[in-house]
């Protein structure tokens, strides 16, 4: 009986992603061909991605996509960074914000999306070890979601659908990852994806009342 045909994996994609090989390969072969592999072939690019390996290369790759779409976005569609901010009058005048604000939130933006990265892993390695299905890796964890984040975020570029078109990128990406990693179904997906938000709900808040006290206890 004959066998269906696997689909080739690229030898680029074999103990990558690509990205982390960007020494060996070069930057531009390296940067191009882990996104292709993301977004054209995530299966077989997680399926072969290295188990153990340092947090440093997805940060950057996920940072550097972020920024650039965020940016983009910004420069095609004219929007005003500080129309991010709430515009209520009464909130505006208790914080008092500069008139600088949007170069300000442009500055901080890579920051936010540092915190943002680390927050979901987090979040999402909770949730998992909670549940207590098996052994997680954190910095395994944290690579799935950078390169997910950084991929999904170039479809931002795509006008008007850009957004929508990232979000649902997003979500297959990270299920993708799990579940060729780590063998994770679409209940326990859907499980897992709720405990998570939950808790990166409660990061969020925490760190909204500890930068609300510290603005009004500090100095300025």
């Amino acid at each position: 009986m004959e066998q269906p045909q696997q689909p080739e994996i690229s030898p680029l994609l074999i103990g990558g992603p690509p990205w982390e090989k960007k020494h060996e390969l070069g930057f531009f072969v390296a940067f191009i061909e882990t996104v292709k592999g993301f977004l054209f072939h995530p299966a077989n690019t997680f399926s072969v991605m290295r188990r153990t390996a340092g947090i440093g290369d997805a940060l950057v790759y996920s940072v550097a996509l972020q920024v650039f779409a965020f940016l983009w976005t910004i420069a095609v569609t004219g929007v005003d960074p500080a129309a991010l901010l709430p515009q209520s009058p009464e909130l505006q005048s208790m914080f008092q914000f500069p008139e600088n604000i949007s170069q300000i939130l442009v500055i901080l933006y890579p920051f936010t999306v540092v915190l943002m990265l680390f927050i979901s892993a987090l979040s999402v390695h909770l949730a998992l070890k909670w549940r207590s299905l098996q052994n997680y890796d954190f910095a395994l964890i944290f690579r799935i979601l950078a390169y997910a984040n950084g991929s999904a975020a170039l479809l931002m570029i795509i006008p008007v659908l850009g957004g929508l078109l990232s979000f649902m990128m997003l979500i297959y990406l990270v299920y993708t990852g799990l579940r060729t990693i780590y063998g994770l179904g679409t209940s326990s997906f859907a499980i897992t994806t709720l405990l998570a938000l939950g808790i990166s709900l409660g990061c969020y808040l925490v760190l909204t009342v500890v930068l609300t006290l510290l603005i009004f206890i500090l100095p300025f």
